[in-house]
């Protein structure tokens, strides 16, 4: 006898709908921490916004992905299963990116660390101040980010991206299993 679903908790669409809420709070709550401590961690001036915002749309179609398996919707699947492949590829080039990065500019948040927390400035260029974050940002990095270690924030940021893009493809791959193709 087989069991084609054996590994799976929930049924194919509950387990979905369980699986994308999940994915909703894990990327919006990583969204905010990548608006409000990204540019500290990466250097280059959009770059954060960018990582953030793409983590808050990935949270938003996680959510629509809810509603669409509450309403049982034919259309808004096949919409979301033509999709998501694009979702994906473009989470795993930028979960590549973002982790390479950590490795690549480990120094400058040394510097951050030994400095009291403050954003590294570049010393070849001149001061910019368009680089000061606006006051409703925090202005220093928090001391528990280098308390832990760079190694070890660069290790728990990347086991993050890898949970996320896991999460990604089972939550494509698990809830269509149903579906005709």
């Amino acid at each position: 006898m087989w069991c084609d679903n054996c590994f799976l908790v929930f049924p194919l669409r509950a387990g979905g709908m369980v699986l994308a809420t999940i994915m909703a709070i894990y990327c919006i709550a990583g969204g905010i921490i990548l608006f409000n401590y990204g540019e500290f961690l990466f250097f280059h001036y959009p770059e954060a916004q960018i990582y953030g915002g793409y983590a808050m749309a990935q949270g938003a179609i996680a959510i629509i992905i809810v509603f669409v398996f509450a309403n049982r919707s034919f259309i808004f699947t096949r919409v979301l299963f033509r999709i998501y492949p694009v979702i994906i590829v473009l989470g795993a080039v930028r979960g590549g990116i973002m982790a390479w990065e950590l490795q690549y500019y480990k120094d400058r948040i040394v510097w951050e660390c030994q400095n009291g927390g403050h954003k590294w400035i570049d010393p070849s260029k001149p001061p910019d101040p368009a680089t000061v974050p606006p006051k409703t940002l925090p202005t220093t990095l928090p001391p528990a980010f280098c308390n832990q270690g760079v190694n070890n924030l660069a290790v728990v940021f990347t086991a993050s991206l890898a949970i996320d893009f896991i999460l990604m493809v089972a939550l494509y791959v698990f809830p269509y299993m149903e579906i005709p193709h």
